[in-house]
């Protein structure tokens, strides 16, 4: 309120305190008001998390939890090109490695590989040659890669939940990990690829000796969805017993429907010298 004096206009608040308390509380939702006007939808701590853990130079053995697992988004590299889940897709880290003679480049790879009791056959032949080629496809990556591997049949068996960095120490864990896994059971293909991709890897490698049971188009275009997302590309190992007989049915369609290459092994072209050991 204003009163004209000797000295000029007099301002005052009227109301006292209380009246005080309701400007400062006029005050404070008009402001409030004023915010929620002009921010914008919530922030993602992970978001923020990714982006500075994406600023490291490498990995760290303190960065390893108990099973050798890392937190999403340490990277070891970071840069652009990282993917919504901030794990490491810095072109810095990138390297080349094979499985069976395909070639895939990344910084991050996945191998899923079918240990079903068909992988049994000839003394276990083929699952002990899988594990061979494995081991030595792991030993290629340089410290700054990430891996993991995914073995299944009618359940999952990965060596850990997250990717972890190809450390001496966790190639050795990797080591034990495949030369103990045990071959039995019957065949799931599609849920040891959804665990694959939810790693989110730059390179999944697939090993089947299965044809049965297919996958069905509508699961094929679930596949094809997922790796679209986590931008990640198929390559499929097919065993079986002498020539193909087909051109390698959904397990190449795999492959072409997301960026990668297939290729077929004939099983006994590596059963009688592994047999013999």
């Amino acid at each position: 309120m204003a009163h004209e004096s000797n000295q000029g206009n007099e301002y005052s608040i009227e109301g006292g305190a209380s009246g005080a308390n309701s400007a400062s509380a006029a005050t404070s939702k008009a402001v409030s008001l004023a915010i929620e006007n002009t921010v914008g939808p919530p922030i993602s701590i992970e978001s923020i998390f990714a982006n500075l853990v994406g600023n490291e130079t490498g990995p760290s053995e303190n960065s390893f939890g108990s099973d050798g697992s890392i937190g999403k988004g340490m990277t070891g590299g970071g840069g652009s090109g990282s993917n919504a889940s901030g794990r490491g897709r810095g072109s810095g880290n990138k390297t080349r490695t094979s499985f069976f003679g395909v070639e895939g480049s990344g910084a991050s790879f996945v191998y899923v590989v079918d240990r079903s009791d068909s992988m049994n056959a000839y003394g276990s032949a083929p699952l002990r040659y899988a594990k061979k080629e494995l081991l030595k496809s792991l030993d290629s990556l340089n410290e700054f890669n990430q891996f993991q591997i995914v073995f299944y049949n009618d359940s999952l068996s990965p060596m850990a939940s997250q990717m972890i960095f190809a450390t001496d120490g966790n190639k050795g864990r990797a080591n034990n990990f495949v030369r103990n896994m045990p071959g039995d059971g019957s065949t799931r293909h599609l849920p040891a690829l959804k665990q694959g991709l939810a790693m989110v890897p730059e390179v999944l490698f697939f090993l089947t000796d299965a044809d049965d049971p297919s996958l069905t188009l509508p699961q094929l275009l679930d596949v094809q969805r997922r790796a679209d997302y986590t931008r990640t590309t198929i390559h499929t190992i097919q065993f079986n017993l002498g020539p193909a007989s087909n051109d390698g049915s959904w397990i190449r369609e795999l492959a072409v429907m997301n960026r990668g290459t297939y290729t077929y092994v004939d099983v006994t072209s590596f059963i009688n010298p592994l047999v013999e050991k």
